[in-house]
């Protein structure tokens, strides 16, 4: 497990996770899996608190080595949000933040935390703003839609992300973040269709 191979970064990340998050907790669950959860505050420049979000960072087995990000899930808001539509919530409560490829995030860095925080801060004033829209639509019947860019969903956004890199080579990683080369992951799967 990584955190055991690199006890040095698990540390670094529950520092950088228990300077940003509220009630910080971290630990091994029984899947031998790494997480740090707490309580997310998105505040306004000027100091305003808009949103308190509880979250869990659940770590894939191989980070950092092959740059898989790690999953954020939602832990509050399950009885005020919905996770349809084009919410970027997927059905277990996972936020779909990024397709990983294009995220910019380089996770082998040390310091990659602070910038999956700022994609998180981002993405939770966006999803604010939506889901005040989408309660609206009960009212006004108009289709709610996600403030500003993004992507579809599963196989059609990787396939989107990598129409607009242009190419990835064979042997690069894969843009949706599995850790495998692209040759072994989704280009077999585009090729066929």
């Amino acid at each position: 497990m990584w955190h055991e191979a690199d006890p040095v970064r698990w540390k670094r990340e529950q520092a950088i996770a228990s300077k940003l998050l509220g009630d910080f907790e971290s630990g091994i669950d029984s899947n031998r899996t790494a997480y740090i959860r707490g309580t997310f505050n998105v505040y306004s420049e000027h100091g305003h608190l808009y949103e308190s979000a509880r979250l869990r960072i659940e770590y894939p087995k191989t980070f950092p080595v092959r740059n898989q990000p790690p999953s954020v899930y939602l832990e509050s808001h399950r009885d005020r949000w919905k996770n349809s539509g084009d919410s970027h919530i997927e059905s277990d409560w996972r936020l779909c933040l990024f397709v990983p490829g294009e995220s910019g995030i380089d996770f082998s860095s040390p310091t990659s935390l602070n910038d999956l925080f700022a994609v998180i801060y981002t993405f939770l004033l966006k999803q604010r703003i939506y889901q005040k829209r989408l309660a609206k639509t009960l009212i006004t019947g108009d289709v709610a839609k996600w403030p500003g860019e993004d992507r579809s969903h599963g196989e059609q956004g990787i396939r989107e992300a990598i129409r607009a890199m242009g190419s990835v080579g064979r042997n690069a990683p894969c843009p949706c973040g599995s850790g495998l080369k692209y040759k072994k992951c989704h280009m077999r799967k585009f090729d066929r269709r």
